[in-house]
């Protein structure tokens, strides 16, 4: 059964909010607040001018003395949100390169926060600019893959 191009679009945004909001949602809470704070605070030495600020569902804040930098999880709303538009694009090629960017943001974001608390405080400037040119990237190669679902009135897969 073929769908318009906007309803496909509605229901699989709709789809994936659920998804998102019921389950991924909840397990990032639980992921940052048991395992990801704890396990950085415990790495902060007592007497570091670094901290952790800014605790929510799915990042915190790393305040160096010079600045300060979010570490965000890996597959948080704005890469299900690029899924959804993808998704409705049909296109499986670019569903493939964001997952395996965010897989790899796991180890890089990892490293990155140690080498932060370790006081390579010029990583944090990578960290901040990656934070905003990653999101900005996969939004505008998604809407860029919706115009000729649009244009054509017509999906495959």
């Amino acid at each position: 059964m073929k769908l318009r191009p906007f309803k496909r679009l509605i229901l699989c945004l709709l789809g994936i909010s659920v998804i998102y909001i019921g389950a991924i949602r909840p397990l990032q809470s639980i992921m940052i607040n048991h395992w990801v704070v704890p396990y950085f605070e415990n790495r902060i030495p007592i007497d570091s001018d670094i901290s952790i600020d800014g605790v929510s569902e799915d990042q915190f804040d790393l305040v160096t003395p010079f600045q300060s930098v979010k570490i965000e999880l890996p597959f948080n709303g704005w890469y299900w949100l690029t899924l959804g538009l993808f998704i409705t694009a049909g296109n499986k090629q670019w569903i493939k390169w964001m997952t395996l960017y965010h897989l790899a943001l796991f180890l890089i974001l990892f490293l990155g926060a140690h080498l932060i608390i370790a006081g390579l405080d010029w990583f944090s400037i990578l960290f901040n600019v990656h934070e905003h040119i990653y999101k900005v990237l996969f939004l505008i190669v998604s809407l860029m893959g919706l115009k000729p679902v649009f244009m054509n009135h017509k999906i495959d897969g």
